[in-house]
């Protein structure tokens, strides 16, 4: 098509002034056909969304021939010519008639080159709209929620003399069934009859609980002739605690619950206890308002008095920490951090406001009015996360919450009151007599020496290697391009060492092998006497010099890498020359971060120390630069475990993780930097002792010189330190017993469980955020600030500017879209669909609601009862509109497919878990135990090993209960979901999934036909029914009855009596085939059954597993 624009005047206009009756005859019978009343936003919008939006929508960037039909003004506004898109109630005016009118390639809308067309319907509802006016109305899902009235039943031309239908009253149970009711009638449908009191059963069972009733449930349900008898059972069902289990199920599908961390190496969390938190509130009838202000902002709500409670808020978080993280080698960790703050943005948009939020990372929404600036503010929201994108190997990804059972609790509780005594027995007050005594002494010798465990002089490099004149069980040796090694430069005493960024010193114990020089692969711990732990105390002091600005990286350390949480301490240069103190578990909320006021000055030697108490608090971090105390500025002061690395290995690149001085392999390596003089000590060093350092002088014998009169404060200060530091025995006895008390503390703390959560940074840390041009994490444009997108309300200025504030905006009563899609959600999980059938989609290219003002009076009515589950749940199922028979004629499914107008009962496919849950539960194999880790049952061989790298390169099955657990807790790895539940249609959980497929595929009855759980099952239930039952056909009843929950009709009878027979006398042709069959599962099998019989029954159980009834709802 030639590129002329759409307001070219064509040359010749057939249709100049046109009228109705000059229309195109398809278009005319069309018109005859179309509502009495056009609708913009049931009739118009969805023609034009799906095929103008594209070239002519909201986003402004793609914007063609400067037409906008997405608002009024943009489709009446004139262009250069005076034309006008659409003139309302003049369609000889409006040029969009002429174009979607005409034959033209080069002047039809829409274009050829789009593959789109208008049939003659869609083109009559967008000539009768203009014609009407062409009124524009605000998106049906974005205007305030109104509570409409119920409509009135029984109602006809009658009712005005008090005659109304008693069969329209009668069958209307609740508000639910007046609003349905209404819609068959408009329509000229009738509602089903009640269904089969057994099929109620199954039914309300299976949507409750997601398992089936026993065939003495269902004996005495189809007894009970009380009135009340359905209603007791829901009562019942929803107090059972596998109601919260069922429930958890599709919100673990929104939330992407998974196992494992997703990309590449996909490395197993802990995340299980997040489940069990879902399956508890759903339980315990949480409010649901409640219910997702603790998963968005648990961390933010006034802190509980209640340890549990406050603990279960920071769990609640890891809703928006369950999306996909990367620990692999070579990341760029902002990259990666960019899109989990992407993810949990559009998280929140699928979730909670039924939008498609993801369409506008990279430009405006095509479809929607949600613009690129409208996402970026939302994405501010979630941009505050105390994180780092690359995730450690060693532990949980941070932040977390620490979750320890209430033993642990008692015995922390026992150990911190031990510390608290011992902290108490060293309070200085204690000691100033025998200090006293100490002073009037002569004059003690200097005790620099004492503790040392390294002491390097970077005199010259030997071999690969340096001096320690220190603890001779340490040696210091060129680490990185050996070729490359440091220089020798002048230092501050004697020779120093001139870092150039290839390569630096390495120090750890002699018990490491090396051969011709180089580190060997070895089972023995690295520089063992240098990994000091959270409770130990340590110094290490070094001269530093840097030649310019911009260096960045470790001067020391003793960490590992960030996937790894830098797990240990180090100081680090960083490019304004400011220094980084680090004391981590896993960086960065698991640790002590400080960071001086103070730079360093240039081409000048300074002399850095660095002393730690042992006590885990900032507070006992000390640092000096020149031997005064720096100004430091407290990052985080939040270090909950230890700091060893464990048992690192060299590798076959030559690796190292021992102590390292001026380098670090994966990370920014100093040049320009020199270093000399390194002291490494096993105590704390006082600042009488740093500064004898920094001066290289004593720096106490003075001070003893003087007399009493003339000590300053601080002199006498920094004596009384020295003195408790290196001189009293009992205060170092105490000292010693604290530290073993505090390792006390730490082995308790490192086998806590703990789980991912959110930590909101604090003000003065907060990051900005930017609209990404593309999306890109490293092309930032104009910068935004946390807001809601504009066509849904602004964040009112008094809510936080948080997601607290958020969380308050969406459950506020303004906002339209949260509760529709609630009630919407929780609708389809009974119905098989939503009122909205596009469940992710509330925008333009969504369905309409089938019944839209059933939704906003549910929308209302779960908001007045207070977000009571429980209470919505009960109200949809007691209503005569779910408990509708299934059953169906041709003509009516012909009428209406998909069920669309309730007209009958819902049926369809059960999901995965209900499938395989039902053949455990009917063969009594299932283990009902709510809650815990994941398990491990059956699976094909090699299907992990096939993409699996790290700690989950193999699939371990389990044994025992693990193996007949609810499928809800068989353990997901992303990378390698579950093969049967991927067949059944259960998503990966990469991503938040609403609403799951559903399919009827071959492999689908391969998998119960063939599946080990599925063939177990049926010879359990085999042999179990052989035990009980000795009469052929009531074995096979009670199958039905175990099964499908109802008893065989004759035929079905005959028919497995039959089957039965022709295995009986296969089996006995060939016993070995029976033999192999009934080795199928680990349960054990009867002894005292004989196998022809035990394995012809498990073809007749196998077979009734393989029912429709067994896998769709009905």
């Amino acid at each position: 098509m030639k590129t002329i624009g759409f307001w070219v005047v064509l040359a010749v206009v057939a249709l100049t002034g046109c009228q109705p009756d000059q229309l195109p005859q398809e278009v005319q019978l069309a018109m005859e056909k179309t509502p009495e009343t056009v609708d913009y936003n049931l009739h118009v919008k969805p023609i034009i969304s799906d095929r103008c939006f594209k070239c002519h929508g909201p986003d402004r960037a793609k914007i063609e021939a400067g037409l906008q039909l997405a608002n009024f003004e943009g489709a009446t506004l004139k262009n250069k010519e005076g034309r006008r898109a659409i003139v309302p109630g003049d369609i000889g005016k409006s040029e969009l008639v002429k174009r979607i009118l005409s034959h033209d390639p080069d002047e039809v809308m829409p274009t050829p080159k789009s593959n789109l067309t208008l049939t003659a319907d869609e083109k009559a509802i967008l000539i009768k709209w203009i014609e009407q006016g062409a009124e524009y109305k605000e998106h049906w899902s974005l205007t305030k929620i109104e509570k409409p009235d119920v409509p009135k039943v029984g109602q006809s031309f009658l009712s005005r003399w008090g005659i109304t239908s008693d069969e329209e009253t009668n069958w209307a149970r609740n508000e639910i069934d007046r609003f349905t009711l209404a819609k068959m009638k408009e329509l000229g449908l009738k509602p089903s009859p009640k269904a089969e009191k057994s099929t109620l059963l199954r039914r309300i069972y299976m949507d409750l609980t997601g398992l089936p009733p026993t065939p003495a449930e269902v004996e005495a349900f189809e007894k009970n002739t009380s009135p009340n008898a359905y209603e007791q059972v829901v009562d019942k069902l929803l107090a059972s605690p596998h109601y919260g289990e069922q429930q958890a199920i599709s919100w673990l599908d929104l939330a992407r619950f998974a196992d494992s961390q997703g990309y590449q190496d996909d490395p197993m969390r802990n995340a299980f206890p997040y489940r069990d938190w879902v399956i508890k509130s759903f339980n315990q009838n949480l409010p649901f308002d409640q219910f997702v202000m603790n998963q968005l902002a648990g961390d933010l709500l006034p802190v509980s008095p209640n340890p549990q409670v406050q603990r279960e808020k920071l769990l609640a978080t890891a809703f928006n920490r369950l999306h996909s993280q990367s620990g692999e080698n070579g990341i760029i960790p902002e990259e990666y951090r960019i899109e989990y703050v992407a993810d949990r943005a559009n998280t929140f948009g699928k979730a909670f406001l039924g939008l498609t939020m993801e369409c506008a990372r990279c430009h405006d929404h095509k479809y929607d009015p949600i613009s690129q600036k409208d996402y970026y503010s939302l994405f501010a929201f979630f941009n505050q996360n105390k994180e780092t994108g690359q995730i450690t190997h060693n532990g949980e990804a941070c932040p977390t919450v620490m979750l320890p059972t209430t033993q642990t609790e008692q015995t922390l509780k026992y150990i911190r009151s031990n510390i608290q005594q011992l902290e108490n027995r060293l309070q200085p007050e204690r000691y100033k007599n025998s200090f006293a005594q100490w002073v009037s002494q002569p004059a003690p010798v200097l005790t620099l020496n004492r503790g040392l465990l390294v002491h390097l002089p970077l005199e010259a490099e030997v071999n690969d290697g340096y001096e320690n004149r220190g603890d001779k069980s340490f040696t210091a040796f060129v680490t990185g391009d050996k070729e490359r090694k440091p220089g020798p430069t002048a230092g501050k005493v004697g020779n120093g060492i001139q870092l150039n960024g290839e390569c630096g010193i390495g120090i750890l114990s002699e018990t490491v092998d090396r051969v011709d020089g180089k580190m060997q692969e070895s089972p023995k711990r690295f520089g063992k006497g240098l990994n000091f732990e959270r409770n130990q105390e340590f110094s290490v002091s070094v001269w530093v010099n840097p030649a310019k600005t911009g260096e960045e990286g470790a001067i020391f350390r003793r960490t590992n890498y960030e996937n790894e949480g830098y797990r240990g301490y180090s100081v680090k240069l960083n490019p304004d020359q400011t220094l980084t103190v680090l004391l981590s578990y896993v960086w960065p909320a698991n640790c002590i971060e400080l960071r001086t006021t103070d730079k360093l000055r240039l081409n000048r030697w300074q002399h850095l120390t660095l002393t730690y108490d042992g006590g885990a608090k900032a507070a006992g971090v000390r640092f000096f630069v020149d031997g005064k105390p720096a100004r430091m500025k407290i990052i985080t002061d939040n270090l909950t475990k230890g700091l060893l690395h464990g048992e690192f290995n060299s590798n076959k690149q030559g690796k190292f993780y021992g102590f390292e001085l001026g380098y670090d392999a994966r990370e920014k390596t100093l040049k320009d930097v020199s270093l000399d003089e390194l002291r490494i000590y096993n105590r704390r060093l006082s600042v009488l002792e740093v500064q004898s350092l920094a001066e290289n002088t004593d720096q106490i014998t003075p001070i003893l010189q003087l007399p009493v009169a003339q000590r300053t404060g601080q002199q006498r200060q920094n004596l009384f330190e020295y003195y408790l530091l290196t001189s009293d025995s009992t205060f170092a006895k105490i000292n010693r017993q604290l530290s073993a008390v505090r390792g006390q503390e730490v082995a308790v703390l490192s086998d806590i469980p703990e789980v991912m959560a959110m930590q909101e940074l604090p003000a003065d840390q907060r990051r900005k955020s930017f609209i990404l041009n593309r999306g890109v994490y490293d092309a930032p444009g104009a910068e935004v600030h946390s807001q809601t997108p504009l066509r849904l309300g602004k964040l009112p200025a008094d809510y936080p500017q948080n997601r607290l504030g958020l969380a308050q905006w969406l459950l506020a009563e303004e906002n339209p879209l949260f509760a529709r899609v609630m009630v919407n959600r929780l609708w389809q999980n009974y119905f098989g669909n939503g009122i909205v059938k596009t469940q992710e989609d509330f925008g333009s290219q969504g369905d309409l609601p089938s019944h839209p003002e059933l939704l906003d009076w549910l929308a209302v009515r779960f908001r007045e009862e207070n977000w009571d589950t429980k209470r919505f749940i009960k109200r949809m199922v007691m209503s005569a509109t779910y408990q509708q028979s299934s059953k169906a004629t041709p003509e009516e499914i012909e009428r209406d497919p998909d069920n669309k107008w309730l007209a009958r009962g819902s049926s369809y496919r059960f999901s995965a878990e209900q499938v395989r849950d039902n053949a455990l539960a009917a063969s009594g194999l299932l283990v009902q135990k709510i809650g815990g880790p994941s398990v491990y049952p059956y699976q094909p061989a090699g299907i992990w090993e096939a993409l699996a790298t790290r700690n989950t390169i193999s699939y371990r099955q389990q044994h025992g209960d693990s193996l007949y657990r609810r499928s809800m807790y068989t353990i997901w790895k992303r990378t390698s979901p579950p093969p049967m539940m991927l067949n059944f249609d259960s998503p990966d959980r990469s991503l938040c999934t609403v609403r799951r497929q559903k399919t009827a595929t071959p492999l689908q009855a391969l998998v119960t036909l063939n599946d080990p759980q599925f063939v177990e099952a049926a010879r359990v239930l085999a042999q179990r029914t052989m035990r009980s039952k000795v009469n052929p056909n009531e074995r096979i009843r009670y199958f039905f009855q175990a099964v499908v929950s109802r008893n065989p009709r004759p035929r079905e009878l005959t028919l497995m009596n039959e089957l039965y027979g022709v295995a009986y006398q296969g089996f006995v042709k060939s016993p070995e085939r029976a033999e192999s069959l009934l080795k199928t599962g680990e349960y054990a099998r009867d002894p005292g059954l004989k196998s022809v019989e035990l394995a012809a029954y498990t073809i007749v159980a196998n077979t009734i597993l393989n029912y429709d009834e067994a896998t769709i709802k009905r």
